[in-house]
C-alpha cells in the first residue's frame, strides 16, 4: 500500500504542512482574461469593493475570469471595504472593536448607484 507523506516547510521555529500542488491555484496576472480585466476596471472606476479582493480569495481568477461555460462573478461589498462582523477565520477588515464598539468610515453616498451601474454593465440588471 502506498503511503503519502505530506510535505513540510520550516517557517521560523515552526514546521508547517504544505498544501498539495493540486490544491493550489495561480494568482491572476494583469494579462489574464478580458472578463477579469473588465470587472477589475469597473470596480476601481466605480469605487466598489468585493469580498473576493478583501478576503484575498485564491480563486478570484476563476470567478472573475469566467469561462466559455460560465459567466464571471464577483461579490460586491456594500457599505465600503469594511465588514461589520468579526469572523476570526476571514481576512476582510472588520469594524468590530472590543466591547461591541464600531469603527466605520463614512458611507459613500454614491455607492448604491455605482453598484447598480456595475450590475448593469455586467448584464445583471
Amino acid at each position: 500500500m502506498l503511503a503519502l507523506r505530506p510535505r513540510t516547510a520550516k517557517v521560523g521555529k515552526k514546521e508547517i504542512t504544505r498544501l498539495p500542488s493540486w490544491l493550489k491555484t495561480s494568482i491572476p496576472s494583469p494579462n489574464t482574461s478580458a472578463g477579469f480585466k473588465a470587472i477589475k476596471a469597473d470596480l476601481r472606476g466605480l469605487g466598489l469593493h468585493t469580498v473576493c479582493e478583501e478576503a484575498r480569495c485564491p480563486n478570484i481568477g476563476e470567478c472573475w475570469g469566467g469561462s466559455d461555460k460560465a459567466s464571471a462573478t464577483a461579490t460586491i461589498m456594500l457599505m465600503g471595504d469594511t465588514c461589520t462582523r468579526g469572523c476570526r477565520f476571514c481576512s476582510v477588515k472588520t469594524a468590530r472593536k472590543a466591547k461591541g464598539a464600531w469603527d466605520m468610515a463614512p458611507l459613500d453616498p454614491h455607492e448604491p448607484e455605482n453598484t447598480a451601474e456595475a450590475l448593469k454593465r455586467w448584464g445583471l440588471g
